[in-house]
């Protein structure tokens, strides 16, 4: 089973170590390196000549933070310092394996600096982690703890240069398993002002032991400024720069049936640089910020298509093919005819053709509209182009945007009122320097805006300007024939500004392109880096991407497209109540919603509820599939598409529902018996119910009970709770005794040893 990461965005850096390094090795117990194998590249062995570090006294330092003993150095390597990483690196490697069989049972790598003798990075992994129970694991908090006193411990000196970073990540939900790991970010600190380039990140399992830690560190000097903005000044400048544009989106995990009608919504229109000292905008690359003009359509009306009337057969097709494209020296290879293609569910024919009189190279691919005769897409002699060993003249941009316009309203006539070249498309199909083709792209807009999806591609040979490559999709997505009523682009930007803070941060300066040069020819060049102060915009964290509704005025799930809620109301009716930390476990992950705000504990739970708690903890916090329209309802009451749905169907699936009924009855309050069916059923004994009588019980009330082999597991095990030897089957379940109930399956559930103990009594 895979670790539920908590805070998923963080990649691993390391710490320093701070000791004098005779003074360290001096102290560090013997250790034999007579027989380790060191790689080292030719290239590296100048700069390790020069390192202040021996290998040994490396080691030196490494092993006082690998607990060593019974362990095997299993490789040693060295690296020099390049424009990547500025510094030079001893790294280790040791292994733990089983006597018997060889099997590698825990292992460490720790790299070091190799001229401060600082600790760069390292990582405990365990083969067979120990199956640490689900009440035994640490907090959030207490695991912050350690990841900072693992960072002093190692690094006192970098730990004083940062702080705790937590702006960019949601707080984390509570885990609803033991394989959790929770990541911390601590960002250089530079007289005040974050440097988010640099930093240590470290990674903390739920035991509490420290898996992952890595440190980033430049050299870099700091542009200092006698005026800075302030962060009132900054956010004014923001909202005077943004331009907020609508824009239809499809969230990519929207069942089928919804998924055809996007979404109109605002991203963040703050993703820009304010510079610190002129207050100019810059991008994230520091160059500067310019508003985008706006798009320009490949066709200013509406074309009439190529053909109408009966699709065409294939002979048809191969004709209209070669007549279009001139394929007089080529012959069909092969053709596939699509009643539904991907390309706006459009009947389309999938010819190639090969160069006659040439079975390896010359071929053409083509794909056709059946009905208006569009060209979808065309590929020719792509195979056999080669790069080119000399330089190529800077090709003449506007002349290959002109060049593909015209062939769109050739070739696909339809689709070209609705493909729009950009600015920003130009900026990224840049060719590549000393490159013979480049790249013109179109996007879709409807009705003046960007539309979810839908492009137009061409490649182009500089040389000759032949045309080598081009596709066209425009999705099969439905959209209004009037942009709908929504919100202007003023009261977007406001709100989005609402969820935002402008922070000043140091930037990196972009190389110069000869620095550029150099590093690239020269791979132990370190360029000297500077940095300067910026303003950023960051938004409130939230645990999946968001966007603004434009229509609602909602914040909405970019993956799901549902109403999201980024500041969650804590329930007013839950303080000190014996539930309450069970209850907001329910609350935490959408079990349980609240009613005016309260979450109401003596309201009984309906079942629907209950199957989503557990599914839910089934798939580690993750929500469960989503089924397509395909997927048949087991359950006349719960249709594709309701609330319900992707969960009862997954509890189907799991085999901890019957699909024998016909209804569900979602909505309906659950049973005591019925829950203990469910909750066992989710432990995977469902089997032992088949035998009933094998099971000794005191409780005086379940004997007439269907339920009776569920109940006695669920209350061996602790789990659902007894009032004595009263079990009351029929009674219905209160929201907090379902919590609890959960709660308490959550912690059984990883201690199987359970079914002994019931075989036992």
């Amino acid at each position: 089973m895979k670790p539920w990461i908590i805070r998923s965005s963080s990649f691993v850096l390391s710490a320093s170590l701070l000791l004098p390094v005779a003074q360290a090795h001096a102290q560090s117990p013997h250790v034999s390196t007579n027989k380790m194998a060191t790689t080292v590249s030719q290239a590296d062995s100048v700069a390790q000549a020069k390192a202040k570090l021996s290998k040994e006294a490396a080691l030196a330092l490494a092993t006082k933070i690998v607990p060593t003993a019974g362990m095997t150095v299993q490789n040693v390597s060295f690296r020099s310092a390049d424009s990547w990483r500025s510094f030079p690196e001893w790294s280790f490697s040791w292994v733990k394996k089983d006597p018997e069989n060889g099997k590698v049972l825990l292992s460490y790598s720790v790299s070091i600096h190799a001229n401060t003798g600082e600790l760069t990075s390292y990582s405990r992994h365990e083969q067979e982690a120990s199956s640490l129970p689900y009440a035994k694991r640490i907090s959030y908090t207490e695991a912050q703890e350690q990841a900072k006193r693992f960072f002093e411990k190692n690094n006192a000196g970098k730990a004083v240069e940062t702080r705790l970073y937590t702006r960019d990540m949601p707080e984390p939900k509570t885990p609803l398993n033991s394989e959790v790991y929770y990541n911390f970010r601590y960002v250089r600190d530079v007289d005040g002002i974050l440097f988010p380039d640099n930093g240590a990140d470290i990674t903390v399992d739920a035991s509490g032991t420290v898996t992952n830690y890595s440190l980033s560190w430049n050299d870099v000097t700091f542009e200092d400024t006698d005026k800075t903005l302030s962060e009132e000044e900054a956010e004014k400048l923001f909202k005077e720069q943004a331009n907020p544009k609508p824009v239809y989106l499809l969230p990519w995990e929207r069942g089928e049936t919804q998924n055809n009608k996007p979404s109109l919504g605002y991203m963040n229109p703050f993703t820009f640089y304010i510079d610190a000292e002129t207050g100019k905008a810059l991008t994230q690359s520091l160059t500067p910020y310019q508003p985008t003009k706006e798009p320009e359509p490949v066709s200013s009306k509406v074309l009439p298509a190529r053909r109408s009337g009966q699709p065409l057969s294939q002979e048809e097709a191969v004709q209209w093919a070669s007549r279009t494209l001139n394929l007089s020296n080529y012959e069909l290879r092969s053709a596939n005819y699509n009643e539904k293609d991907f390309r706006g569910n459009r009947p389309v024919w999938d010819l190639e053709f090969g160069e006659k009189g040439n079975s390896e190279d010359g071929f053409a691919y083509v794909s056709v509209d059946a009905v208006t005769g569009d060209i979808y897409q065309l590929n020719k002699d792509f195979r056999g182009h080669k790069e080119k060993t000399t330089a190529t003249k800077k090709p003449d941009m506007e002349k290959f945007k002109a060049k593909a316009m015209e062939a769109i309203r050739e070739l696909a006539p339809t689709m070209a009122h609705q493909l729009y070249w950009t600015e920003r498309i130009e900026e990224e199909n840049q060719p590549v320097v000393d490159s013979e083709r480049t790249q013109i792209r179109f996007e879709r807009y409807i009705n003046g805006i960007a539309a979810a999806s839908g492009s137009a591609h061409f490649t182009f040979d500089i040389e000759t300007g032949d045309l080598l490559n081009y596709s066209a999709d425009l999705g099969n997505e439905t959209y209004p024939t009037q942009v709908p009523k929504h919100l202007p682009a003023a009261e977007a930007s406001e709100k989005w500004w609402t969820e935002t803070k402008a922070e000043a941060v140091y930037a990196l300066v972009p190389l110069t392109p000869e620095d550029a040069k150099r590093a690239k020819e020269q791979p132990s060049y370190t360029p000297k880096r500077t940095a300067k102060i910026v303003y950023r915009a960051t938004m409130t964290p939230f645990e999946q991407p968001y966007y603004l509704d434009a229509v609602t005025g909602e914040w909405s799930s970019t993956s799901t497209g549902k109403t999201i809620a980024l500041h969650r109301p804590a329930p007013a009716d839950l303080k000190d109540h014996p539930a309450e930390k069970e209850l907001l476990l329910m609350y935490e992950y959408d079990a349980l919603t609240l009613e005016n705000g309260n979450i109401m504990p003596q309201k009984p739970i309906t079942r629907g509820e209950m199957i989503e708690m557990l599914m839910i903890s089934l798939n580690q916090g993750r929500h469960y599939p989503q089924y397509s329209l395909e997927r048949k309802a087991t359950y006349s009451d719960v249709a594709n598409g309701s609330r319900f749905f992707s969960a009862v169907e997954g509890a189907v699936d799991r085999g901890l529902l019957d699909k024998n009924t016909s209804k569900l009855n979602p909505n309906e309050t659950i049973t005591r018996e019925e829950l203990a069916d469910m909750i066992v059923r989710a432990l995977g004994y469902k089997k032992l119910t088949d035998f009933p009588g094998m099971f000794q019980s005191e409780l005086s009330d379940i004997a007439n009970s269907k339920y009776r082999g569920s109940i006695i597991i669920a209350t061996t095990l602790g789990i659902v709770p007894t009032n004595k030897q009263k079990f009351q089957p029929q009674s219905l379940v209160p929201r907090a005794d379902a919590a609890i109930t959960f709660t308490r399956f959550l912690e059984k559930r990883d201690t199987p040893d359970g079914a002994v103990t019931l075989l036992r009594k």
